[in-house]
């Protein structure tokens, strides 16, 4: 009886499930926590004495040029966030509510900006609305002088044009979950659809409302495409670091460290936050009936119908002019609209291919890391008991509230010296891209899960077939759409990633973004537009065959979130 106790034991304490947890924990302690332990300690180092000091932060809190930034990056996460709730939260109303012309069209169709990486977004608005743009010049011919594009409040209008559809894509899903007998009892008491709408529904969704503008706003503070590109003169926390570790390069980074780190600290409590208010509040529906799509009389339905058009040629304008500026004729960042060229094509070719292959090769390399890790824990998640579930749930959510900035920096700092030097190397970028997105397979592989009876498992287990065998062979193939998805998302957010790249790349390991990025900035506008399109067809078409993937499953559309 002593012995088969013993052997019990054993096999509690050696569970196999136990391996993909301890290689999480060892893994984000050397490729995250450490940096981001660098990072924190450079911002409390006096560079003349070596020692412990908050002199960078009270230079950073005193002097107008770097809390300028933290004010501008406050206001515009605040002012965004405000304004892309004000737009969806009507927009996601009317969608899950009336029946509209071409309504999963419309619903399809508003996935795309939300696809397209930040920058690219920025650079198009750039040229329609910049010094040189296609409207500001139009309007300049006719002797109507249109202030440029840029500064606060062009990097505000930007930010809602790009992230507007993600809040869409939330509160849809959150509207669609009320309980429907909700609102016809308040409609039997004679309430408006106006007073309904706020009193009943907006309320009920509150919680699903206040996440997506968490999650919406660490979004925009840890943005650095959209200002980098749009913000001329108006620093944030991102460009500012950015700009202070390049120019510190040749000594400590002091003052990019504590930029970095009072960013993480902001992210980080957005994320705490979520966290304890999601924890505490129920988003369980005392209803599984949906409710059935209003048809509108036919003047009413053409009006929605209207307005969301409306809605989709802003969000189509972006792809629009960077298809047809990458066949415009250009001089520098004037683009001579009207003449048909090929040459940015036959010019930027081969300036394409070598970016085009490190990004899919570094992206691929990590997506299958991430797969490998991200699948088994997602079945600890789902399978191995509520604490173990909590624990890990939180910790794999860390990289959520990384900025990329402060992780570029903090594995710049760890890695450049010591017994694993990374810096210089391919294998940086697939460190970065695979703690960054291991969130992405886990929550994928762990959703689709909870919804497989676990007795096919237990089966196989109880016929010998060991435990980690069988989720191979039995339970891999049941989850594998999630793992598709979940490894195809991971991909794209990686190939898509400038934030963290733009500070980690090497020379002969640039990527897409990095080559997009440059072009803009060279004020090649037309070459740019051709590696642009190359960037958004790697985005586009994994995200629609993910979506090809998962239709069949309601409710189970994926966010890069």
């Amino acid at each position: 009886m002593k012995q088969y106790n013993l052997i019990a034991l054993r096999r509690k304490v050696f569970d196999i499930w136990n391996v993909p947890v301890l290689v999480l924990i060892i893994s984000f302690t050397i490729f995250l926590l450490y940096p981001i332990f660098m990072v924190v300690k450079s911002s409390l180092i006096d560079v003349s004495s070596a020692t412990l000091s908050f002199a960078s932060y009270v230079k950073f809190f005193t002097l107008r040029y770097y809390y300028k930034a933290l004010i501008n990056t406050l206001l515009l996460g605040v002012l965004g966030t405000l304004g892309i709730m004000a737009i969806t939260i009507p927009l996601a109303y009317l969608y899950t509510r009336y029946r509209l012309h071409g309504h999963v069209l419309i619903g399809t169709i508003l996935w795309i900006p939300y696809l397209t990486p930040a920058f690219i977004g920025a650079y198009t608005w750039l040229i329609l609305f910049g010094k040189y743009g296609l409207v500001t010049d139009f309007f300049r011919n006719i002797g109507i002088l249109i202030p440029s594009i840029g500064g606060f409040s062009g990097i505000l209008t930007v930010f809602i044009l790009t992230y507007y559809p993600l809040g869409f894509i939330l509160l849809t899903g959150a509207f669609q979950t009320i309980d429907p007998a909700l609102e016809e009892a308040a409609h039997n008491l004679g309430a408006s659809n106006f007073r309904r709408f706020w009193t009943v529904t907006v309320p009920s969704a509150t919680p699903s409302i206040l996440n997506a503008a968490l999650l919406v706003f660490i979004l925009i503070i840890d943005s650095f495409g959209i200002p980098a590109i749009i913000g001329v003169g108006t620093p944030v926390l991102t460009t500012l670091v950015f700009g202070e570790f390049t120019s510190e390069m040749g000594g400590p980074p002091v003052m990019a460290a504590t930029g970095a780190t009072i960013l993480l600290s902001i992210s980080m409590t957005i994320l705490i936050l979520q966290r304890v208010y999601l924890q505490r509040r129920s988003f369980a529906a005392s209803s599984t009936r949906k409710a059935v799509l209003i048809n509108p009389s036919t003047l009413k339905k053409l009006l929605l119908t209207l307005i969301f058009v409306v809605v989709l040629v802003v969000s189509l304008l972006p792809i629009i002019t960077i298809i047809i500026s990458s066949f415009t004729e250009a001089d520098g960042p004037v683009l001579q609209y009207g003449k048909f060229t090929l040459d940015h094509y036959k010019n930027t070719f081969y300036a394409v291919v070598r970016p085009l292959r490190n990004s899919y090769i570094l992206a691929t390399t990590s997506m299958l890391f991430d797969l490998l890790l991200g699948s088994l824990l997602g079945y600890v998640i789902v399978r191995k008991g509520k604490k173990m579930a909590t624990f890990l749930d939180a910790f794999i959510a860390l990289p959520l509230g990384i900025p990329g900035v402060l992780l570029g920096i903090g594995l710049i700092l760890g890695f450049s010296r010591g017994p694993l030097i990374l810096v210089g190397t391919g294998a940086i970028m697939v460190v970065a891209y695979f703690v960054r997105r291991l969130p992405h397979p886990v929550r994928t592989v762990s959703a689709i899960l909870a919804q497989v009876d676990p007795n096919v498992e237990e089966a196989s287990v109880n016929l010998g077939v060991a435990p980690i065998k069988t989720f191979f062979k039995v339970t891999g193939r049941m989850i594998l759409p999630g793992i598709i998805s979940g490894g195809l998302l991971a991909w794209t957010a990686s190939v898509a990633d400038l934030t963290c790249t733009i500070l980690i790349f090497a020379a002969r390991w640039k990527t897409l973004t990095v080559e997009t990025y440059a072009q803009i900035r060279s004020d090649l506008y037309g070459p740019a537009s051709v590696v642009g399109i190359f960037l958004l067809l790697s985005v586009v078409v994994p995200i629609f065959i993910i979506n090809l993937i998962t239709r069949s499953r309601p409710g189970s559309r994926v966010s890069k979130l």
